[in-house]
């Protein structure tokens, strides 16, 4: 994959906005880029029923309520630009709804419209999509429709995190069609890494091909890697990954994303999961 140029990232006032307007920033300069934040709104007759409206609710009452949500909105939406365009001018992001060719760019996006379906849209068209780490742990709307509808890479953010690094970076390899798809998004990643280490876990060493070929396959782009196993027995599969991670001090993983299919419904493996709720450090994920 070529170097990112442009990323996006969804944002709404759910904590730590400020942390998470800096890993942005950061992700913009690290590949000199364009940032656009997409602040997302809904209207709260969009969320009641039509025979609802029609039959039961008094128009007076349904007037107040869309004036109260509104006036909320707009608040929280210029409170949370003007955190961005402070931070834009104190890092020197230059704000503009056009790539710059001189350095990093950033500019704030503000839409009416669910917010995953818009990132789902959104992120076919963008080169990286942002996502914090979600504050319950589990994978959001939001998470799910950037890896299954985009298309593309998403960099899964710990909330607190401020600065994007990538000196030392694991990929975590079974084999699978997800992960051959994450590795050759993030190439541009592991060109620019100090280390690589290409990890699998003691029950997924057989398959084929193994840590040996894409070892070889990374050498053939540039790339120095070293291969590592984990153990899977003792620990599940996400918590050996996240402890070998650990153990070389790695900034970044690099992983395929895994669904199971069940009928009407898709969820996602528990390697994902793990990652989405306990990994303290950049997860690079691709479906």
């Amino acid at each position: 994959m070529s170097v990112p140029k442009l990323i996006l990232m969804p944002l709404s006032s759910s904590g730590q906005e400020r942390e998470r307007i800096l890993s942005a920033l950061s992700v913009a300069a690290h590949f000199n880029a364009h940032l656009e934040i997409l602040h997302a709104t809904l209207n709260p007759r969009q969320f009641i029923p039509d025979e609802v409206v029609a039959r039961r609710m008094p128009r007076h009452l349904l007037h107040e309520l869309e004036t109260l949500a509104k006036k909320h909105s707009v608040t929280e939406a210029s409170d949370l630009k003007q955190l961005f365009l402070s931070l834009c001018e104190q890092h020197h992001i230059l704000h503009s709804e056009r790539f710059s060719h001189d350095g990093p760019s950033a500019y704030w996006h503000e839409i009416n419209g669910l917010r995953s379906e818009l990132v789902g849209e959104r992120g076919k068209v963008s080169d990286l999509i942002i996502v914090p780490q979600p504050k319950s742990g589990n994978p959001t709307s939001t998470f799910e429709a950037a890896i299954m509808l985009s298309g593309k890479p998403v960099l899964l953010v710990p909330r607190t995190l401020t600065t994007f690094s990538a000196d030392r970076v694991l990929v975590a390899w079974n084999g699978s069609t997800e992960s051959a798809r994450a590795v050759t998004s993030a190439l541009t990643v592991l060109k620019q890494a100090k280390e690589v280490v290409v990890a699998c876990s003691n029950r997924s060493a057989f398959r084929e091909p193994g840590i040996d070929k894409l070892v070889h396959y990374l050498a053939h782009h540039g790339v120095t890697a070293v291969g590592k196993k984990f153990d899977s027995r003792r620990y599940s599969a996400g918590d050996g990954l996240l402890r070998l991670s650990e153990s070389i001090g790695c900034d970044l993983i690099v992983m395929g994303a895994f669904t199971h299919r069940r009928v009407h419904e898709q969820i996602f493996g528990g390697m994902t999961r793990h990652m989405v709720g306990y990994a303290k450090m950049l997860v690079w994920m691709m479906h």
